[in-house]
C-alpha cells in the first residue's frame, strides 16, 4: 500500500460529508459502517480479478486493524523494517 497521512482535518471532513448525506451518521459507528460499505463496493467494482480483489480487501482489513490498534493504544510502536510493510500511519497529536 501507498504511504498515507491521516490528519484530524481529513477525518472531520469525511464525517461532515457523511453527516450531510445522512444526519444519523453523527453516530461514529454508523459512519464507520458507511465507510466499510464504501470500501467493499470500491474493491468489488474494481477491474481486478476476484482473487486479487480478495487479497486487496484482506490487506485493507489488516491495515484497518493496524490503525485501530495504534489509535487505541495511543502510541506508535517501533517499525520493524525486516517485515513487509503494507502501510504507514502516524497519529497527528
Amino acid at each position: 500500500m501507498t504511504e498515507i497521512i491521516l490528519k484530524p482535518e481529513l477525518i472531520k471532513g469525511i464525517q461532515k460529508v457523511l453527516t450531510d448525506y445522512e444526519p444519523a451518521n453523527q453516530d461514529p459507528i454508523l459512519a464507520a459502517q458507511y465507510l466499510s460499505a464504501i470500501v467493499g463496493s470500491i474493491v468489488a467494482t474494481s477491474n481486478h480479478p476476484p482473487d486479487q480483489q480478495d487479497e486487496m480487501l484482506k490487506q485493507i482489513l489488516d491495515f484497518t486493524k493496524y490503525v485501530y490498534d495504534q489509535q487505541s493504544k495511543g502510541s506508535t510502536p517501533p517499525v520493524d523494517k525486516s517485515q513487509d510493510a503494507f502501510g504507514v500511519w502516524k497519529p497527528d497529536n
